[in-house]
């Protein structure tokens, strides 16, 4: 494998229990970064976080935030927006009504999304919305629900951000978690899923780590290193 880049989830990929960041998986990015490999945060946190992050762990500070909708392209005057929170307002409004036990998770402001917590059920929400006929799906992080529009996936951001920095989708492994990441895991080089993954994400991935969260992610690089670098 030609490799160029790592992209990579925060939330229970790069964290030792929420939200603290495993000192280790943190070294280890940073050097990746030495080592001339381009590491992209990719997360449905906000693109203020994942900039920020991105500098203080000396990363490119390239980053893609709500689940695929922003980018941000090395300064924080560079932020792009892929989609807007119109249709998810109105859905959030729908479920208030239809549902009633919706409740909005707080968090940094959003360009495109809502995020809810996690109550009631996810089948339950993505029931009622589909009744709803709106443009929007519900992708569950394990941590929040996003209500998203239809075409958003961290795909997305990450194809638009690999762009600017001349790497091609299959230059790089993706590292997740979660039903989120099942698109980078798809369209990426090649997908590693932490331990602790959900269903979804174990299907998709290419390979699965024995340890978890942020020792998932040192275990994952390690592997890349010895089965998959050329």
């Amino acid at each position: 494998m030609n490799l160029r880049a790592f992209v990579t989830d925060v939330d229970g990929t790069i964290t030792d229990g929420y939200p603290l960041i495993d000192l280790e998986a943190a070294s280890v990015l940073r050097n990746l970064e030495k080592m001339g490999y381009r590491v992209i945060l990719a997360s449905g946190r906000s693109i203020y976080e994942l900039y920020s992050l991105s500098m203080f762990l000396g990363l490119c500070k390239v980053a893609v935030g709500e689940n695929g909708a922003v980018v941000v392209e090395g300064s924080a005057s560079e932020i792009r927006t892929l989609a807007d929170n119109v249709n998810p307002l109105r859905a959030r409004e729908y479920l208030e009504k239809n549902l009633g036990s919706i409740k909005p998770k707080p968090t940094l402001p959003r360009f495109s999304e809502v995020v809810l917590e996690r109550v009631p059920e996810v089948a339950k929400v993505r029931a009622s919305l589909a009744a709803s006929g709106l443009p929007v799906k519900v992708l569950d992080s394990g941590y929040a629900y996003h209500v998203v529009n239809e075409h958003v996936e961290k795909a997305l951001g990450v194809r638009e951000v690999l762009k600017r920095l001349g790497i091609a989708m299959e230059e790089t492994v993706a590292l997740g978690d979660s039903e989120t990441d099942v698109s980078l895991f798809e369209h990426c080089g090649f997908g590693i899923a932490m331990g602790n993954s959900d269903d979804a994400a174990r299907k998709a991935a290419g390979h699965v780590t024995k340890a978890s969260q942020g020792q998932g992610l040192v275990e994952a690089v390690s592997y890349v290193f010895k089965e998959l670098k050329q």
